[in-house]
């Protein structure tokens, strides 16, 4: 039996252009709508006081053995290697592991260069650490004095009541890694 073909019916009345278009779901939005491509949020320039590659908030952990750990970080946890820094003797004193935009540092335990010394640290930017500072000595933390760090931030830590170390950091200028020190 043949089929008939159905014909649109012709509209009564006239439709504006957006009420042809099917309208979707209506979703509940809990954060504002990014208006950005994801690759132009994470783009990070010296007035944002956050270092290329970094987060705001990133761990800073003080460890036995920089190449262990890294392996440990890798395999355990899927943590990828980003930027490393060896010794004169061609050792890791410092590494970078990422992980789905999270960043954990690594330093060799009593490195002169970990900051405020410790096992462990939240290193946090922001958009001035001598401002930051004043309002951390005003909620009652301890505080360092900030310095200009070899790596082009300057930084400064700070203890908060419960004992945990942030350190403070606003990233000034890029400095050439790879080098031995």
């Amino acid at each position: 039996m043949p089929t008939k073909k159905k014909t649109a019916k012709p509209a009564s009345r006239k439709q504006s252009p957006r009420a042809r278009t099917p309208r979707r779901p209506a979703v509940k939005r809990t954060a504002p709508r990014r208006t950005t491509p994801r690759a132009t949020v994470r783009a990070v320039t010296p007035s944002s006081g956050i270092a290329p590659g970094m987060q705001a908030i990133n761990t800073f952990l003080a460890v036995a053995n920089v190449r262990a750990s890294m392996t440990f970080l890798e395999r355990a946890l899927g943590f990828q290697p980003g930027v490393v820094l060896l010794d004169t003797e061609g050792q890791p004193r410092y590494a970078e592991m990422q992980r789905e935009g999270a960043v954990v540092m690594l330093t060799r335990r009593g490195d002169a260069t970990a900051p405020g010394g410790g096992a462990a640290a939240l290193y946090t930017y922001v958009d001035d650490v001598d401002r930051a500072l004043g309002g951390a000595r005003e909620a009652g933390a301890g505080v360092t004095d900030p310095e200009d760090t070899a790596w082009g931030d300057r930084a400064a830590v700070v203890t908060d009541p419960d004992g945990y170390r942030w350190v403070l950091a606003t990233f000034k200028k890029l400095v050439p890694f790879g080098q031995p020190s």
